[in-house]
C-alpha cells in the first residue's frame, strides 16, 4: 500500500454508519416531539416572555431571565446533533 496507494483497501463499515445515523435520526425525532411539547407548554405560560419564545430568538436566548432555559436547551441540542447527522448524511 505504500508503494501504490491506490490499491489501498479499508472497510467503510456501510451497516454501522447506517446504523449510526438511524440512531441519530430517532433521538433527533425525540428531541424534536419534546421540543413541540416544550412549545406548547411555554406559550401557554404567561410568566415573562414565555410565550414568545418559540417566535422570537431574542426572547428565547433571554429564557434564563425567566429562570426557565428548557426550550433553548432542546434547541441546542437538536443543533448539535443536526450538525453531526448532516455530515454523515
Amino acid at each position: 500500500m505504500e508503494i501504490q496507494p491506490e490499491t489501498a483497501i479499508f472497510r467503510r463499515f456501510g451497516a454501522l454508519n447506517a446504523r449510526n445515523l438511524l440512531y441519530l435520526q430517532a433521538e433527533i425525532m425525540t428531541l424534536e416531539k419534546q421540543l413541540c411539547e416544550r412549545e406548547v407548554m411555554d406559550n401557554g405560560d404567561e410568566k415573562g416572555m414565555k410565550s414568545q419564545y418559540a417566535l422570537d430568538w431574542f426572547w428565547l436566548s433571554q429564557s434564563a431571565d425567566d429562570g426557565d432555559i428548557e426550550q433553548l436547551r432542546l434547541i441546542l441540542k437538536i443543533r448539535e446533533l443536526l450538525k453531526e447527522y448532516s455530515k454523515l448524511n
